[in-house]
């Protein structure tokens, strides 16, 4: 895949002598004539290097800078100003808003080509260094300590804007039993599965995470009590109805989920409250029979019919 390069600049020749060098070399660029029209782009493509102007025609290339570097899921994302105006004072101020370099306009094409080529070495660095800090090894989903940033980052979105946001916690039905009759190693191959099973059947907006030992947490953004009972059913339909093969042995396990929301009746006061209603509508769903889904403070008639979560989970 290539990598794509943003450039945030409002003159258009500029920009075309800048796509001129660059694309030879095999990089995809595109164009932003204004800051706030740059950090739109930003959040559409997710470029792998921002190359920005410090003059713009509303807001400036520090400002920019900061906002990018505001965003958490930016924070390894390489900035280099290119601009006119690359004094000490401003090269000063954009390195401490984490500018990852600063360049003067019309130097040697073959040192900008470098730069760019260096960041993008020390971008996927970054990148594989967060990887191992925020994946679980056994089941290469995200693990606890990027659910808690992430639970804070949607539940503060959630709130701010008033949109719906739930979260689900989801546990294997009688893991104890699993590892105590098949073994520890066939425990980790459970593990595996219904990981596997809630990433391939979630959006690509959901976030699935190992939250700890046999449990996994589901981040559904911009979801409501409905929709997250549907797409939490969906997961624990699959996962009820695929056999695991282990030894010439074939078995079915379930699972058992509960479900919290912001922006609802009930809604939880902050992230600690959020988790602790989804672990109550989880442990009253093993208290009911388990391979269940239950909603904290909503009665299960008041939820989806199995008719309607089949024709909406097509």
């Amino acid at each position: 895949m290539k990598d794509r390069i943003l450039v945030i600049e409002d003159e258009e020749l500029d920009f075309q002598v800048l796509k001129d060098i660059l694309q030879p070399e095999g990089f995809l660029v595109f164009h932003a004539k204004s800051g706030v029209e740059g950090l739109m782009m930003v959040e559409k493509i997710s470029p792998d290097v921002l190359v920005l102007d410090l003059v713009l025609p509303d807001i400036d290339g520090f400002e920019v800078c900061r906002r990018v570097r505001q965003d958490e899921r930016r924070l390894g994302m390489p900035v280099l100003f290119l601009s006119s105006s690359a004094n000490l004072d401003n090269k000063l101020l954009g390195l401490q808003l984490g500018a990852s370099d600063f360049l003067m306009k019309g130097c040697d094409p073959r040192e900008i080509v470098f730069r760019i080529k260096n960041l993008l070495q020390h971008k996927r660095l970054f990148d594989e260094v967060f990887r191992q800090s925020v994946v679980d090894g056994l089941t290469h989903s995200y693990n606890r300590r990027f659910f808690q940033h992430r639970l804070i980052d949607e539940f503060e979105r959630g709130r701010r804007y008033k949109r719906s946001f739930c979260c689900a916690i989801i546990d294997v039905d009688n893991f104890k039993e699993i590892n105590d009759h098949y073994g520890h190693p066939v425990g980790d191959v459970v593990l595996k599965h219904v990981a596997r099973s809630l990433r391939r059947n979630c959006r690509t907006t959901d976030i699935v995470c190992r939250y700890g030992g046999d449990e996994f947490g589901v981040l559904l953004p911009e979801t409501s009590i409905e929709g997250a009972y549907v797409i939490t059913e969906r997961f624990r339909e699959v996962i009820a109805n695929k056999s695991i093969s282990v030894g010439g042995e074939k078995f079915n396990i379930t699972v058992s989920c509960g479900i919290s929301s912001v922006n609802s009746g009930t809604r939880a006061l902050d992230v600690d409250e959020l988790v602790t209603q989804a672990d109550v509508a989880l442990y009253t769903s093993k208290r009911q029979g388990r391979n269940r889904t239950r909603v904290y403070g909503v009665s299960p008639d008041a939820l989806p019919a199995a008719d309607l979560m089949r024709q909406e989970g097509k």
